[in-house]
């Protein structure tokens, strides 16, 4: 097994890189600037104390891209000597950053990396270099020996791609005259992972679907002869992991991690597809990204708030790029490098939520998919599983286990109107025994929307697809319009519902002021943070200003921000507004197997006797005492039974 020195494995596609190659024996020294942020990073691949194994076998050592000598100490450095692969994927993923600031991170850390691959060179021979640099990089055994013509059109264009570019001509260059066998992997614009579409890095499709949300993109840059090519992260890392283990790699080779544009979507089509996710209306032109280009540079242009950097990633649809030693590498192996179509609308969502809230702390919960809504889960032994349990072939734990224990049915939690799965997290932090899953209901949070003719018949379907994902039986815990929800999910699947239990249930229509969904969808647009306080209120969702977590009335404003929620949120309280009851004899059936609690203080939500559950118990409490009181709400729910 190879000893491998990587640099940018804190970053988007390093992380993926790394849980890839703690897979294999390898031993792995990763470039870190503290210990705290390695931490952070193993906490997030579930490298806790219990994967001591992994931890051992993949260790930091502290420095930085940008400092002489990549700043490491005289021990580390003497560590890293012994390696011989070195993976270089290091480099901030901001295409506005200064020519000053770019020379540093690229091209001046594209020296320390060639200084140290000759170290090791006379220790012993350096095996393999990997380099991980964008696909506009124009170099090719032909021009690179003649690169003026090129160096003098790239200085035309952002500093952050020709700092990029002459980082790769210098490695190039450095590895024919140290004589070490170079592999260039050439990623195009890194979207989330195949099997659940979160994308953290905004930079990249990102830019297009804030431009989409903000209305800016009625007119599309390039239109149907331009594309922007897209890679998931987990094919790339899973790519890089494939390159550590060629035996003989060859002197020099160039891989572009893109799709054949033949089968890829253009930018008409992938804006389209993007207004669709986001609920606003499709554009209806093109214009050319050369004029484009112009606009932006006026006063007009830079009102628009798109930055001209980013049109560097939008290709003719017809530019030719060398994609057949990737594809013979992958079908050599038997993997994946498609870009999933139905996974776009799971990166969209992603991506809008990331726009609107920024960083979300899930602390002990991870990214997945069920069906058709994104989650957040956890195993009940709190540690980290596989981010995507539902798929086969991920659903092994990563971590040496304990002994085995009767497995507990998953807590499936469901949240209602202004909110979402995060908004349930302390909750759901409540049951470290179980197994746990949140989800976010269809056009809510992370997950697209179900773009069904009936909205709340979307929704359940949706609730429905997500319960079957699941191995076996779910408790079920619905609150407020995901009550109501998981009453209906029941009634459709009870043999894949072990426990049902419904949190202030909206299992009566709400107040005729929700009906006209254009006047909600107005409403939601002009909430602001004072409104938001005294209607949560006035409509007894929480009983007094105290109770109301700050977190909550953040989350709800910038979650708001998305016209795909807000659109979502107002046509959902028009539909729960003209909701009709369960038949009598369901409605009985549903009461004999359910455990409700109700608080108390909600009087907007009006509570008819005969929906009182033989196992009703009561909060004196408001709508949202889910939110406000989780420790409280969790203890009546296990009095109830899980």
């Amino acid at each position: 097994m190879a000893h491998i020195f990587m640099t940018g494995g804190t970053g988007f596609i390093g992380t993926h890189t790394l849980e890839e190659i703690s897979k294999e024996n390898h031993t792995v020294s990763v470039l870190v600037r503290s210990s705290s942020r390695w931490e952070q990073i193993c906490k997030g691949l579930g490298w806790s104390d219990s994967a001591d194994t992994i931890k051992s076998r993949i260790r930091p050592v502290i420095g930085d891209l940008g400092m002489p000598g990549l700043g490491l100490s005289h021990s580390d450095r003497e560590k890293v000597l012994t390696a011989d692969v070195i993976i270089h994927a290091g480099g901030p993923m901001d295409i506005r950053i200064s020519e000053a600031e770019a020379r540093v991170v690229f091209l001046q850390a594209a020296e320390e990396m060639l200084r140290l691959a000759a170290d090791i060179q006379l220790r012993g021979g350096l095996k393999h270099f990997i380099h991980v640099v964008g696909f506009k990089s124009p170099w090719t055994d032909e021009n690179r020996h003649n690169p003026a013509p090129v160096i003098a059109h790239l200085e035309e264009g952002p500093p952050y791609e020709l700092m990029k570019c002459l980082a790769d001509l210098r490695i190039r260059e450095g590895a024919q005259e140290l004589g070490f066998p170079l592999s260039i992997v050439h990623p195009s614009v890194v979207i989330g992972s195949s099997r659940h579409g979160e994308t953290p890095q905004t930079g990249g499709l990102g830019i297009l679907v804030r431009a989409t949300a903000r209305g800016l993109m009625s007119i599309v840059p390039g239109g149907s002869t331009h594309w922007l090519p897209l890679v998931h992260v987990d094919h790339v890392a899973s790519f890089i992991n494939l390159l550590t283990k060629e035996a003989s790699p060859p002197p020099t080779q160039t891989y572009y991690l893109l799709d054949d544009p033949k089968v890829g979507h253009s930018m008409q089509e992938l804006v389209s597809m993007i207004a669709k996710e986001l609920r606003v209306r499709k554009p209806h032109g093109s214009i050319s990204p050369k004029w484009l280009s112009k606009l932006l540079d006026t006063s007009l242009g830079q009102k628009l708030g798109i930055p001209k950097e980013s049109l560097e990633f939008i290709v003719k649809m017809n530019t030719p790029f060398p994609i057949a030693p990737k594809e013979s590498l992958l079908h050599k192996h038997k993997l994946p490098n498609k870009v999933q179509d139905e996974m776009l609308p799971f990166t969209m969502a992603d991506l809008d939520f990331q726009l609107v809230h920024g960083h979300m702390p899930t602390e002990g919960f991870v990214r997945g998919k069920r069906g058709p809504l994104a989650s957040l889960e956890r195993s009940g032994t709190g540690r980290r599983t596989t981010e995507v349990s539902s798929i086969k072939s991920d659903t092994e734990l990563r971590l040496a286990q304990k002994p085995p224990v009767k497995q507990k049915n998953t807590l499936l939690f469901v949240h209602g109107t202004l909110s979402g799965a995060d908004c349930l997290l302390p909750l759901a932090a409540q049951f470290p025994e179980h197994d746990v899953c949140l989800v976010d209901l269809p056009g809510f949070g992370r997950s697209p929307y179900h773009h069904a003719a009936d909205v709340m018949e979307g929704h359940i379907a949706a609730l429905v697809e997500a319960i079957r994902a699941f191995d076996s039986p779910v408790t079920l815990v619905g609150h407020s319009l995901g009550g109501l929800l998981a009453a209906h999910a029941y009634a459709r699947v009870p043999e894949r519902i072990h426990r049902l239990h419904l949190l202030q249930p909206a299992l009566q229509p709400a107040a005729r002021m929700y009906r006209s969904a254009r006047l909600n969808h107005l409403a939601l647009r002009r909430l602001r943070e004072k409104d938001l306080r005294k209607q949560l209120l006035a409509q007894r969702c929480f009983v007094d200003i105290s109770d109301i977590p700050t977190s909550y009335v953040t989350y709800v404003l910038q979650e708001l921000q998305s016209p795909r929620v807000r659109k979502t949120t107002a046509e959902t309280l028009s539909a729960l507004a003209r909701a009709e009851g369960f038949p009598p004899q369901q409605q009985a059936e549903l009461l004999r197997k359910a455990s409700i609690l109700w608080g108390t203080q909600d009087r907007a939500l009006a509570w008819a006797e005969e929906l009182r559950s033989a196992r009703t118990m009561e909060i004196e409490a408001a709508h949202h005492f889910p939110i406000s009181h989780p420790e409280l709400t969790a203890q009546l729910l296990r009095k109830q039974g899980l």
